[in-house]
């Protein structure tokens, strides 16, 4: 198997522990208990790491379309999870920022989707420790790349861009 080949297996491989199974299941009952979609749920997450961010920013981070991002913000304004203030430099820019309700609901979002798939059960000690460490080599690697790289079209974006 090419050095390529084998990348994708091992990449497969991760996003199918990450994304599917379990996790789905989780996702599955907090879109349940908290009656929001994983696309909002998402957002709520992405808010809670700071105190407040643009539309525009938002749908960049993203890789969205700013309409998405506006129906999203929506369903977080009618739970009562975020507001939209105007920017004090730019009445034209919103700044989507979360209510208090919100951050309690982040946090206990935050804390079902940080707890590690059964199976990390079948990693010992030292073989999570080589694997913490190729992961913060992988993070460190797509870090640079994204701090050095122009931003790529989303694959989204390239597809709609070939219509």
């Amino acid at each position: 198997m090419s050095r390529m080949g084998l990348a994708e297996d091992v990449f497969g491989r991760l996003r199918r522990i990450l994304f599917e199974g379990e996790y789905r299941e989780r996702m599955a009952a907090l879109g349940t208990s908290t009656q929001l979609s994983p696309g909002v749920i998402k957002v709520l997450t992405r808010l809670a790491e700071g105190d407040g961010v643009s539309m525009g920013e938002m749908a960049r981070g993203l890789g969205c379309d700013p309409s998405y991002v506006t129906a999203l913000v929506d369903d977080l304004t009618t739970h009562g999870l975020a507001t939209r203030e105007s920017s004090p430099t730019d009445r034209r820019v919103k700044t989507v920022c979360l209510t208090a309700k919100g951050r309690t609901m982040a946090e206990d979002i935050a804390s079902v989707l940080s707890v590690p798939p059964a199976s990390f059960g079948a990693l010992s000690r030292a073989e999570l420790l080589v694997l913490r460490d190729l992961l913060e080599k992988l993070e460190a690697a797509e870090q640079e790349r994204t701090a050095d790289a122009p931003s790529a079209p989303t694959p989204t974006r390239a597809v709609r861009a070939a219509s």
